[in-house]
């Protein structure tokens, strides 16, 4: 094996560490440890964020070919995102009940987000549909003390935007503005670990405050999301234009 070969498989190793974290967090949540679990969460998160530059990087495509990178990403990510998550909202009693029904709209809304062929638009940096971030839910639902009803009203809402056309920032494969996102949302991340960290008031405060960036993410993502519509609609005219 080369040198290049092993740093391709050191990337899909990296990708896999997260379901350390993973299970680290599922222990922690039936031991009733939810901040602990929420960092665990948080762990793997980062390692989302930053393997897929790696892979980039060191072209596992091709120097790890045995290995399915974006299947790879896409298993880890549903544990991390949507099972983990899934465990934590039941166990904390963060649901309404049947908090099933309610699980299992989340976990079926995830499944055919995680399945549908025009979920990344990567090359316009884009996800297609709300892109599962249930582990913030939890975070927020936890931090923020939501009651269930709350909680539960996210959950229907989000899911239900799993199966919309509306399309939210895939940041690590944005044109443009990307290096604000990272630097706030690298703010976020350090706002939300710290308030796992601190007692319940502080926490609160904190988790309000990091809701900045979520507003801006979202506001952003409809805001890009128009322009770029506008845009392709428009190209058949120009076309036409261009033609006559």
């Amino acid at each position: 094996m080369t040198s290049s070969q092993a740093r391709g498989y050191l990337v899909h190793l990296y990708t896999t560490s997260a379901l350390l974290f993973a299970v680290l967090a599922i222990q922690w949540i039936l031991e009733g440890r939810y901040q602990l679990a929420l960092l665990a969460m948080a762990a793997t998160v980062l390692i989302d964020a930053t393997d897929g530059a790696l892979a980039r990087k060191h072209r596992v495509a091709q120097t790890a070919p045995r290995i399915d990178g974006p299947l790879l990403d896409n298993v880890v990510d549903f544990v991390t995102y949507v099972f983990v998550p899934v465990l934590f909202l039941l166990h904390g009693g963060l649901l309404l009940q049947p908090a099933w029904a309610f699980a299992t709209l989340l976990a079926f809304s995830s499944a055919y987000g995680f399945s549908r062929t025009t979920a990344k638009q990567s090359d316009e940096g884009f996800f297609v549909g709300f892109p599962s971030y249930w582990n913030v839910v939890a975070f927020y639902a936890f931090a923020l003390g939501l009651s269930p009803a709350i909680t539960s009203a996210l959950v229907v809402g989000l899911s239900l935007l799993v199966f919309t056309d509306m399309r939210f920032l895939y940041v690590s494969r944005m044109r443009k503005g990307r290096l604000l996102h990272l630097v706030l949302g690298g703010a976020w991340g350090v706002a939300a670990t710290v308030a796992l960290l601190v007692e319940p008031g502080a926490r609160a405060a904190l988790a309000y405050a990091s809701l900045v960036y979520v507003a801006f993410y979202t506001a952003h993502s409809f805001v890009l999301d128009r322009q770029g519509r506008r845009g392709r609609s428009a190209e058949p005219t120009r076309r036409a234009d261009a033609v006559d």
